[in-house]
Parts: C-alpha cells; structure tokens; sequence
C-alpha cells in the first residue's frame, strides 16, 4: 500500500509516543523494585511490577508494529508474531490487574491468613497466568488466525472468525474483568459493615474512600484497555460484510492500534507515578532546584 493517506502519519507516530512511554515507565518501575532489596521483598510493589512486565510485553510489539507501519513495508515473517505478543500483553495486563485486586481482598479481610500472602505464592500465581496466556493463545497463531491486512500493514483476529474473538475475550478478559469485579465490590461491602459494626461513624466514609481510591487504581488499567475494545468492536460492527471477511476501514485499524498504545502507554506511567514508594526513589534522581 502506497502511503499516500496524509492522516496515517500522525497516527503512527502517535502509537509509537504512547509505546515507547509505556516501554520507558515499564522498565523504570521494574528497574526500581528490582534493585532495591526491601522492594523486593514487598509484595505489594512486586504485583505492581508484574503489572508493568504485561506492558513492556505490550509496548515492545507495538514499537515493532508502528515502526513497521511507518515503513509502509510488506508482509513479513514477524507479522503474525508481533500481533501475538502484542495481544498477550494486554490479555496478561488484565491478568495482573486481577491478581493485585485478589491480593487486596487477602489482605484486608483475610488479614490473618498469613499463609496467603506468600511472595512465592503469588509468584506461582504470576506465573500461571503468564503461561495460561501463552499457551492459551497459542493454537490462534498455530492455526493463522492472525492474518495480515494490507489496509493497515499489519496483522490482527478478523471479526468473522467467531473462535478468534471470542475465546480470548471471554476467556482471558471477561473472566478476569468479573473476578476482579466481585473482588472489589467484597472489599467494599467488608469495608463497610466492619466500620458501621463498631459504629466508628466518623471514619466509615474516609475508609471507603480509601479502598475505593485504591480499588480505582488496580482497575485503570483494565478500564484503558476496555475503553479502546470497545472503541475497537463499534468500528468493525460498523464495517460491510464482504464475501468471507470484514472489511474494515484504513483509518479505523490504526485508530485501533493506537488507542492500544494510548491505553497501555498511559497506564503504564499511571503505575509509576501512583505508586508512591517507587515515585518517591524516582524524584531522588531527579535534580533538585535551589529556593
């Protein structure tokens, strides 16, 4: 495809701005925890890192697929691959943001069970889901469900392909969205009628200000990446079906690809400046201005 459409550009080059932000707060955030031993050995901080490894997996694909995009080169060996990972990224984004809500759930009402707050645990744990991604997105690129649009330069799931969209949707977004959805509202219900039990009035609503605040943070993620899904669904329920595939609009596959990056780029650099331990070593790098 010639580049001859003025407003693919900017698109490119903005998926490639959100990517390598993503890329550079991942690493960042990783490279904190991981060089500093009480980091280490916060459980807390290392569920928010496994957050930022599912973005540096996302943001990596996506700089691959943006530059090849701005190249405007043709199909390559790489194609299907790159779209593999970039899909496990985010699948595995939703994955982690789930297992930070179990472990605020463990902590705050089963805080007792010091059992379940095992760091080897939730490692295992991690691990689990990271290889439930690979391998459960494997047979997708065994099969050539990620084929390659000229339109957009790149690979993706074509919409007819039932199995395609929907067994990663529901299995590896919808499910882990509706857990981390019963999670938090337990905590908050919890929340509540323990403060309400001991009739502590005054600090009921600043409690539950608190998980909700915290709660809104595990869950930006999730709703970054459901905001552009959908975005994404409504440009292809939008399209003419064709024969044996949709034909989806130019403008409407890179809209895509860069309301990804958007998402993961911005949720990436809301992990590193919200979490505060890590926020408060980063700022001691930086240079401090005289008064």
């Amino acid at each position: 495809m010639s580049k001859n459409l003025w407003w693919s550009i900017p698109l490119e080059l903005l998926l490639l701005t959100f990517s390598f932000i993503g890329l550079i707060s991942s690493l960042i955030f990783i490279l904190i925890v991981i060089t500093r031993y009480e980091f280490r050995q916060n459980l807390t901080l290392l569920l928010a890192m496994n957050l930022s490894f599912g973005g540096l997996i996302t943001c990596v694909s996506m700089i691959s697929q943006g530059i090849h995009m701005m190249m405007n080169s043709p199909e390559d060996r790489l194609c299907p691959y790159r779209s593999y990972f970039f899909t496990v990224g985010g699948l595995y984004i939703f994955e982690a943001a789930a297992l930070q809500t179990l472990h605020r759930l463990i902590v705050i009402i089963f805080v007792h069970r010091r059992q379940w707050q095992n760091r080897c645990l939730f490692f295992f744990l991690a691990l689990i889901q990271l290889i439930l991604c690979l391998l459960g997105l494997l047979p997708l690129l065994l099969t050539n469900r990620f084929p390659y649009y000229p339109n957009a330069n790149a690979c993706y799931i074509a919409l007819n392909d039932i199995f395609g969209v929907l067994y990663p949707a529901v299995s590896f977004y919808f499910t882990p969205l509706i857990f981390q959805s019963i999670c938090s509202y337990w905590i908050l219900r919890y929340v509540s009628r323990k403060y309400q039990a001991r009739r502590k009035h005054d600090k009921i609503k600043k409690r539950i200000y608190k998980e909700k605040r915290v709660l809104a943070r595990l869950s930006l993620p999730v709703f970054l990446l459901l905001s552009v899904g959908l975005i994404f669904f409504v440009f292809f329920f939008a399209t003419i079906l064709s024969n044996d595939q949709w034909k989806a609009p130019s403008y409407a596959l890179h809209l895509s690809f860069m309301g990804s990056s958007a998402a993961t780029g911005s949720s990436m650099l809301a992990n590193l400046i919200l979490t505060k331990p890590v926020k408060k070593i980063l700022l001691s790098f930086l240079p401090k201005h005289p008064r």
